[in-house]
């Protein structure tokens, strides 16, 4: 019996050590108990994104559309850090551009958490570039 107390004592010892050490190192996570929320909710980031994209003249004028794939991290304090063009537009820098620049710009997240401490999440969004929703936007200024 005392082999078997030893060996699980053992366990519980490193398992505290190991735990002690993440917590005093910043790591990044991708699937947390909270994920990271945009301030205001779903409807709240999706009006962010149609708002304040700017379609590339370029795109608009070589008939371009699709979809960018970036990946950022919400840091512990909701600000958001490190974003990357995972999949761009083929032949459309400028919409990688764009995308990153969007996503620069957004406001402070509400922070994931992980155990009841807010935690650094990597997070990934599509952006999607449609010339429909140009010609909507066009439309609605006019009138």
């Amino acid at each position: 019996m005392k082999p078997i107390f030893y060996i699980l004592t053992l366990i519980f010892c490193e398992n505290s050590f190991c735990y002690s050490q993440i917590e005093d190192e910043q790591y990044t996570m991708s699937v947390v108990e909270t994920s990271p929320q945009f301030p205001g909710g779903e409807k709240a980031r999706l009006k962010y994104l149609s708002e304040n994209l700017k379609y590339p003249q370029s795109a608009i004028d070589s008939g371009i559309q699709g979809t960018v794939h970036v990946t950022f991290v919400i840091e512990t304090d909701g600000v958001v850090s490190d974003v990357r063009v995972i999949r761009g537009i083929r032949g459309c820098e400028d919409c990688d551009k764009e995308a990153i620049r969007l996503v620069e710009g957004m406001p402070s997240w509400i922070p994931g958490e992980q155990r009841g401490k807010p935690v650094r999440v990597q997070f990934n969004m599509p952006i999607r570039f449609s010339l429909d929703n140009v010609q909507n936007k066009q439309e609605t200024q006019r009138e």
